[in-house]
């Protein structure tokens, strides 16, 4: 039986996490804290007992593995499916140029709900980038492929609209001991796992209690 799983994403075969070194905060992780971060992009049920908080970073290879390898899946057959609730975080590290302005990016597009699809194709752009600089045209064209209004989204940029909600998931996600990228939770806590198939056997342990 499982108690309390810890979620410290490693994938330790495919790739390393990206992780910078911070002060760690002492733990807190009451939901009355974590209630007050309810604007940012969440899927799905907020009923099920099960609820996970991905803490991410555009630019980081490990949450593009993530993305690509979990993340869908995760959508379409837990999310969609009413098993599970999924809420984004924003967590850039300083290490990556441009993850600040991907993290802005996407809370612009969220404010259209359009949050998935951009998300989406910013985890691509930056794949297909390898570490090179995105733009702001960029970032501009995705929008432009998902129907967003421009206008309002490039309002959106140029007024760093969501810098203090960023900032607040960092907050957040130090006050949970974060410390690289891509980390998951389940109900407020950590879920260790070395490989996809051990993070949904994991997930549906937890569904299955």
């Amino acid at each position: 039986m499982i108690k309390k799983i810890l979620i410290l994403l490693s994938l330790s075969f495919f790739l390393f996490s990206c992780s910078q070194e911070r002060d760690i905060l002492d733990p807190d992780t009451e939901k009355t804290f974590i209630q007050k971060n309810i604007d940012s992009p969440f899927f799905w049920n907020p009923e099920s007992k099960v609820q996970l908080i991905e803490f991410g970073d555009f630019q980081c290879p490990a949450c593009i593995f993530f993305e690509k390898e979990i993340w869908e899946k995760l959508y379409k057959e837990y999310a969609l499916t009413n098993k599970i609730g999924l809420t984004y975080k924003n967590f850039p590290l300083s290490i990556h140029r441009n993850a600040p302005e991907d993290s802005l990016a996407a809370m612009c597009a969220h404010e259209q709900w359009k949050y998935k699809d951009f998300a989406d194709k910013m985890y691509a752009l930056e794949d297909e980038k390898k570490w090179l600089i995105v733009t702001q045209e960029e970032r501009q064209s995705i929008a432009w492929s998902i129907w967003a209004d421009i206008e309002k989204f490039n309002q959106c940029v140029s007024e760093w609209r969501y810098v203090d909600r960023i900032k607040q998931d960092m907050a957040l996600g130090e006050k949970m001991w974060l410390q690289w990228t891509p980390s998951v939770y389940a109900n407020w806590q950590l879920i260790n796992f070395d490989s996809v198939e051990w993070f949904f056997k994991i997930l549906d342990q937890l569904l299955a209690k």
